[in-house]
């Protein structure tokens, strides 16, 4: 079942309900008013009849001149005068009881004598009356039974009342009433199917836009209208299809790097392999090889090796470094430094480059191999792009909480349009040169991971020809500013 038809069968079947519960209260309290006026009408009626027979008592006793009638005399009497009462089209039929429940005078059918309601327990002299029905089709009476002393004998007068008109009243009220409750019900139910197609309607560009969505068209959007739910869930589905069409676009593009990646990675281990390949054939192959080639034949094949192994390890440390389970620990920088410089130091006098190092005593929290592999890719990278003779500098300092590293090198520098793109893997800015110099475009993207599991950021600036600065950022080790704030006076 449709939402539709649920919201319109539930608020229908409510309606009708609350239809029917206020038009059986309203009956209801119609009936119990009309009835109550009719029995204080019959009540009053058979107050008359009563005091009638009173008189007729009396009138009786002054005439006979004596003190008190007899019991036959008194029963006599009030026959007579019941009898001169007779009945109508209301007053149907007459009754006298004396104290042991025997009928004295009788005037009314026998199914209604027998339907006389009797006194009340707790209220003996109570007046009661109920509604009976008769023999006849649609005739209903109202039997009334008034307690009543003549001569001080108890007797019980009972009349019976023709309500027949009445109650066809109320079951025509009733009829009408319930008619009433249809015609509204169907009247309501039209105006209820309009109104809810009307506000579910944005459900169904909802449902076409989802389904849209789901069929591939991300860029797919709703219009939104007013401020109710639906216009908010309106808003939700068009951030959803934005979040799903961005999802998809990262994934694109993540599977094109992939791809991109792969083919860098094959293109840059086919070129090593084949060098190697390539003379150690010629080794194998030529019987008999000067010393003077064999040795550039050995050195092409070394450097080939030493390159291969350089991409295999940087490749290597940069695939598992996003899931590595790093154990960080308090580190003096300065130390860190010093270690890095002096690694350096063969590369540089043998690259005739002079590295100039600055480092206050600074402790981060570090994994140690892995910030030394930072330090020296990026000084390895600027000592590839620096010209024979040149500088590089590696400076740190501490900067509004926290310490700022920085390294600079004078050499060639890097295209703007390109700075955006050497931190990815297989990039190179001058591919033929950086093969030469035995890079593989791995390192930036390396020092850019191993930035990000330290939390901390890398910023490139870099001019062609005036060379590039790299400055890094990270926060000081928790353990060191406890310390200073304990050594404060």
């Amino acid at each position: 079942m449709r939402l539709w038809q649920k919201i319109f069968l539930s608020t229908l079947a409510l309606m009708v309900l609350s239809t029917a519960l206020v038009s059986i209260l309203l009956l209801r309290a119609s009936r119990d008013a009309l009835w109550e006026r009719e029995g204080q009408r019959v009540v009053a009626q058979q107050r008359y009849l009563a005091g009638m027979l009173r008189a007729g008592v009396v009138s009786r006793r002054l005439q006979s001149g004596t003190v008190q009638l007899s019991p036959e005399e008194t029963e006599q009497t009030a026959r007579q005068a019941l009898e001169r009462q007779g009945t109508d089209d209301y007053l149907t039929g007459l009754a006298l009881l004396d104290g042991e429940g025997a009928a004295s005078y009788a005037a009314m059918a026998d199914d209604l004598l027998s339907q006389i309601p009797p006194s009340p327990a707790e209220e003996p002299n109570a007046t009661v009356y109920q509604l009976c029905l008769g023999e006849g089709e649609g005739e209903w009476y109202l039997v009334c039974a008034l307690p009543v002393t003549l001569e001080s004998r108890p007797f019980r007068l009972c009349a019976a009342y023709d309500v027949s008109g009445l109650q066809g009243q109320l079951e025509r009220e009733a009829a009408g009433t319930v008619a009433l409750c249809l015609v509204v019900s169907l009247a309501g139910a039209g105006l209820l199917l309009a109104l809810v197609w009307f506000l579910l309607r944005p459900l169904a560009a909802l449902d076409e836009s989802a389904r849209r969505v789901a069929g591939g068209r991300y860029d797919e959007r709703l219009t939104v209208r007013g401020r109710d739910e639906l216009a908010g869930l309106a808003r939700d589905m068009n951030a959803m299809a934005a979040a799903v069409q961005d999802r998809v676009e990262q994934l694109e593009r993540v599977a094109e790097d992939r791809r991109v990646f792969i083919g860098n990675l094959a293109h840059e281990m086919k070129t090593p392999l084949t060098s190697i390949l390539g003379f150690a054939d010629l080794l194998y192959l030529q019987k008999e090889v000067p010393e003077a080639q064999r040795v550039e034949y050995a050195q092409v094949i070394s450097q080939e090796a030493k390159r291969l192994q350089s991409l295999s390890g940087k490749l290597l440390e940069l695939i598992t470094l996003g899931s590595a389970d790093l154990e960080q620990a308090p580190a003096s920088l300065r130390e860190v430094v010093a270690e890095v410089e002096l690694s350096l130091r063969p590369v540089m006098v043998q690259s005739e480059l002079h590295l100039e190092c600055s480092c206050p005593d600074l402790t981060l929290d570090m994994d140690r191999e892995l910030f030394k592999s930072l330090l020296y890719n990026l000084l390895d990278n600027g000592r590839k792009a620096s010209e024979t003779g040149g500088r590089l500098e590696l400076t740190a300092r501490e900067a509004e909480g926290q310490a700022e590293i920085l390294v600079r090198d004078y050499g060639r520098g890097i295209p703007r349009e390109e700075l955006d793109k050497v931190c990815q893997p297989f990039y190179m800015v001058d591919k033929s040169r950086s093969r030469r110099a035995g890079g593989a475009g791995l390192g930036l993207a390396l020092c850019q991971e191993i930035v990000s599991v330290h939390g901390g950021t890398m910023e490139l600036d870099s001019r062609p020809g005036e060379g590039t600065l790299v400055t890094l950022r990270f926060p000081l080790s928790q353990s060191t500013e406890r310390g200073d704030s304990h050594a404060e006076p």
